[in-house]
């Protein structure tokens, strides 16, 4: 792709740090909302979860989420390649829009078909995020871009406190409705903060679009998760299984294929030639991915009731899961915004695998305890410790290893990378989770085993992307790569 800047762009690139140095705070504040919306669809979507698989009477409920999501993936390079063309802030509020209108379509449904369809439509906010992500470099001067990073994506504890108690006096008052119509308002804040941010720079010199390699590229993810899905109810043996599984991996290697061919990819695949670029996506966004689908397990854990030789749940009210959670909550944002300011001082490689390494430690312990409220807050603590800091570090260690011209293409395959590993590892975990599960009026409720193994999962994956990031070289501290 070329990174050419025609002359009007270029002329926008010399006035934008002139406009915004006398705001970077202010731009820091708009953009918090929007970036982490998605912990609030998580959250709040996320726990309404039980009570609409107990409405609809639906074994399918872990499609609520992977509709979503899938949408989101199929978008992200699409969108990132329509920010090059148009500016960033223009293709957010199109895509928040369209966000709105599925969240509205989700709430008044009829029945759970028309709501995948709702869920599938707000998909496309999804690559709001790496839109966000990839602008900070844009609208910060450069030695405020890693700290307009750390406290945008620390803040993501901010969410994971203050919706899960929204979501608990909604759901135990009110049920699951007024828990999605509080997402549709949500997404429409999202959309007036952005508007509130400067437009971005527009790089790119031709409106051309690589469409064969998107679709190869979000059909292959979605063949991929339908079949894992599908696993146990078809055997892992069979030809169906087998069938998508392989057909999915196919469709990928096609969309490499293509994507080194195009003219204009919609993803910057020849980045994974680099060393530095390849380990800090790959491992990373594993680790990313893991850590932001992980509360699933927690939210079926406490929200569901406890039925002898049935159901292992908690049985707990929603507000009572928020209170609980709001330690976790706390520390996750304490360490997000300490690992932005520690990435001043220390390397980012060595803080990122610390992270890591604490958040393993965590998942471990939570699958063998997890019993009361008590060891769900200690767990919980020592993941927001882990995820909060991780989640910093990946941002800081892909400004660390670009230029300033692949900036957005890399926070958009990262985002788009960690999307894909979270939807993967969502269905595997409700595949552990369905192995030890009972079926009553349409509902699968879950034993205390696949919880435990759900969590074990979790902490593998984890060891699988520490493992992937051992081929990181030595990463220059932020503010002196971005400064270089």
């Amino acid at each position: 792709m070329s990174h050419t800047t025609p002359p009007a762009a270029s002329r926008e690139l010399v006035e934008k740090p002139e406009r915004v140095l006398r705001r970077p705070l202010l731009i820091t504040l708009a953009l918090i909302w929007p970036a982490q919306l998605l912990a609030v669809v998580g959250s709040l979507s996320g726990n309404a979860q039980p009570q609409i698989a107990q409405h609809f009477h639906t074994t399918n409920i872990e499609w609520f989420t992977q509709t979503f999501v899938l949408v989101s993936i199929a978008a992200v390079p699409f969108a990132m390649r329509c920010g090059e063309i148009f500016g960033k802030r223009r293709v957010m509020l199109i895509l928040a829009t369209a966000g709105i209108t599925g969240d509205a379509i989700t709430v008044l449904a009829p029945n759970y078909p028309i709501m995948l369809v709702g869920r599938s439509i707000a998909g496309l906010y999804g690559p709001v995020v790496a839109l966000v992500m990839a602008s900070v470099r844009d609208l910060f001067p450069p030695k405020r871009v890693a700290a307009a990073y750390g406290t945008i994506t620390g803040s993501i504890g901010v969410a994971h406190i203050l919706s899960p108690l929204l979501a608990g006096q909604l759901l135990d008052r009110y049920g699951w409705q007024s828990a999605l119509w509080a997402l549709t308002i949500s997404t429409a804040l999202a959309a007036a903060c952005v508007a509130l941010v400067p437009e971005t720079p527009r790089t790119a010199t031709t409106a051309k679009f690589d469409w064969l390699g998107g679709l190869l590229l979000g059909g292959g993810v979605g063949v991929i998760v339908w079949g894992v899905g599908k696993g146990d109810a078809w055997g892992w043996s069979d030809l169906r299984t087998l069938g998508c599984i392989g057909g999915g991996l196919l469709a990928l290697v096609l969309f490499i294929l293509v994507e080194l061919r195009a003219e204009h990819p919609v993803v910057n695949v020849r980045m994974f030639k680099r060393r530095s670029v390849a380990a800090v996506l790959a491992g990373p966004s594993l680790v990313q991915g893991v850590f932001f689908v992980s509360p699933v397990v927690l939210t079926f854990l406490a929200l569901y009731p406890a039925i002898p030789h049935a159901s292992d749940g908690l049985g707990w009210t929603m507000t009572h899961t928020a209170v609980v959670g709001i330690p976790a909550g706390v520390i996750t944002t304490a360490a997000g915004v300490a690992a932005g300011l520690l990435l001043r001082r220390v390397g980012v490689r060595a803080l990122w695998f610390s992270s890591a390494a604490v958040l393993a430690t965590g998942f471990v312990l939570a699958g063998l305890f997890h019993g009361s409220a008590g060891e769900i807050i200690g767990t919980g603590t020592l993941i927001g410790v882990g995820g909060g800091m991780m989640v910093a570090a990946v941002g800081s260690m892909i400004v660390s290893v670009v230029t300033a011209e692949e900036q957005a293409a890399a926070n958009g395959l990262g985002a788009l990378l960690y999307q894909a590993t979270g939807v993967i590892t969502y269905q595997i975990l409700f595949v552990v989770l369905d192995r030890h599960s009972t079926v009553m009026r349409g509902t699968a409720f879950y034993l205390d085993e696949g919880y435990r193994n759900a969590y074990f999962v979790l902490a593998v994956l984890v060891g699988i992307g520490m493992l992937l990031a051992l081929a990181m070289p030595r990463i220059e501290r932020p503010d002196q790569a971005l400064s270089g």
